[in-house]
């Protein structure tokens, strides 16, 4: 194909206590044809060459490139979008830069690069280090934008609906619920748009809007006979499919040994997605070894799985009285309360919990916790602060703080937590038992009670670097969750992909994690 005109702009100017001087202004390219423009700061025609061929644009870095090939990637637009998400887009080395109303624009990796030992190397590192997939994400321009939709792990949104007081806890999901469901989670400014539908099948609206919706992102596809099925039920392999797909993830891998399921054979079409949905404890096989994927999954366990992907996974959660308005939902039900938390019947804020009155609390308030109409903490930047009569006096605490505190938590007045992150952009989970005079770390052996895959983060530093949030949930007066989101492996594969692990903290467990005073 034609190689089409790289757009340069204007040399900027230095201003300086040196003779002017002129740089480089940063590269631009353009391309009409598909659809986008691109600025690379701090990257100038001599660093790169881009050649635009049908369907993308190959990046090299030019010094190397007669010597050594020194191919860096390429920027790849498919068009219709769903096309790629259809078709197996875990097994090229893909991540997504940019929606468009009708493609997708991808960043592809050439697996290779310079020769090592060559005078080059330097330069090509340096080239490299600035033409990363975050600057290209930022500065990738489409003609005509489109939003990405991500999942609504912030806000509690009901996505298992009822009909007739009957929840229907052991029925199979079906693949209109299941749309229906997701099309709840997913947020994108795009949502109130119109997308046409293209299966004929489906007559009730709401569900024909969440399928085409889902539909144009490749997320749900349907049948070669051009209908969807709303109706049909939905496979416990499937549905650890759909669960990557709403996070336009490819499968994070399986960490090490781990048993096969014996109905699952090599080359199994979702094995993948199967091992990555137990590896991040999404999902779990039967006790006689078995994943039994052609099985259809239930609405109880499509509940119990989605809301651990979302953080908000309720197998703790003592459900008060009262608060179960269904009929065929036993209250001794394996997963009684992850059915209610999906239906929005569980409670806001847990029984006994106080709901913080913002004009008791100090200025500029970081975090704050009571325990009572009367007793409470805040954080203000390092300082800890306590009242006994309900925000009208407050005194200091302890000494400076050393965290940027996010969340706290007390159990009584004396045992208690924080959970921040330190000078480093570490998170920290520290630990009182005097009611914040002193505070110890307890994150580390929290960590390997936490199901992560050790494999991936050998030393508790490694893990946290991964970590992308953390924060404390009360589940009641006696326990919070402790909710942890991180990217579980470096991978060229997947567009922000995090992982999602929680744990329950009591006071008995804290005795158990606690490190010693004097470690």
């Amino acid at each position: 194909m034609k190689r089409f005109v790289c757009v340069w702009m204007v040399l900027l100017l230095l201003l300086s206590a040196m003779p002017a001087a002129s740089a480089a202004a940063p590269l631009t390219y353009e391309s009409a044809v598909l659809g986008f423009s691109l600025t690379l700061p701090g990257l100038t025609e001599e660093d790169v060459t881009l050649e635009e061929r049908a369907g993308g644009v190959d990046v090299y870095h030019a010094p190397s490139r007669e010597k050594w090939g020194g191919l860096m990637g390429s920027i790849e637009v498919v068009s219709p979008r769903s096309a790629f998400f259809s078709g197996g887009y875990d097994s090229l080395p893909y991540q997504v830069l940019a929606m468009g109303e009708d493609r997708v624009y991808l960043w592809k990796s050439p697996g290779g690069g310079a020769a090592t030992g060559s005078e080059e190397l330097a330069d090509y590192s340096r080239v490299a280090q600035l033409l990363t997939t975050d600057v290209l994400r930022a500065n990738l321009q489409p003609a005509h934008p489109d939003s990405l939709p991500v999942l609504n792990t912030w806000d509690r949104v009901a996505y298992l609906t009822a009909e007739g007081g009957a929840i229907r806890p052991d029925a199979p999901l079906t693949r209109g619920e299941l749309a229906l469901a997701l099309y709840a989670l997913l947020e994108a400014d795009n949502k109130d748009a119109s997308f046409a539908d293209p299966f004929p099948d489906i007559t009730d609206p709401d569900c024909a809007r969440a399928v085409a919706y889902l539909a144009s992102y490749g997320i749900l596809s349907g049948y070669e006979d051009g209908t969807f099925r709303p109706d049909a039920p939905v496979s416990r392999a499937a549905f650890a499919v759909a669960l990557h797909r709403c996070q336009f993830a490819a499968p994070v891998g399986r960490y090490g040994s781990r048993e096969d399921f014996s109905d699952v054979p090599d080359g199994f079409w979702a094995g993948a997605y199967l091992d990555s949905a137990l590896v991040l404890g999404w999902m779990s096989g039967y006790a006689d070894g078995t994943f039994r994927p052609s099985l259809s999954v239930t609405r109880a366990q499509a509940a119990t799985a989605l809301n651990r992907v979302l953080g908000r996974d309720a197998s703790r959660t003592a459900v008060p009285n009262g608060t179960n308005p269904f009929s065929d939902l036993p209250a001794d039900h394996w997963a009684c309360a992850n059915v209610l938390e999906a239906a929005g019947a569980l409670p806001e804020v847990p029984e006994g919990i106080v709901t913080v009155p913002e004009d008791a609390l100090p200025r500029e308030t970081d975090a704050a916790f009571f325990r009572s109409p009367t007793e409470g903490w805040a954080v203000c930047g390092t300082s800890l602060r306590r009242t006994t009569d309900g925000g009208d006096t407050w005194r200091t605490v302890g000494q400076p703080l050393t965290l940027e505190v996010s969340d706290l938590f007390f159990f009584d007045d004396r045992r208690g937590l924080l959970l921040g992150t330190d000078a480093r952009g570490a998170w920290q989970v520290w630990e009182t038992d005097d009611g914040g005079e002193a505070w110890r770390d307890l994150i580390l052996n929290i960590l390997w009670s936490l199901d992560f895959p050790t494999e991936a983060f050998p030393l508790d530093e490694d893990f946290w670097k991964a970590v992308v949030s953390a924060r404390l949930r009360p589940a009641g007066t006696d326990a919070v969750y402790l909710t942890v989101r991180y990217v579980p492996y470096e991978s060229i594969y997947a567009r922000d992909f995090t992982a999602c692990a929680q744990c329950v903290l009591t006071t008995a467990e804290l005795g158990h994690y606690a490190v010693p005073a004097s470690a």
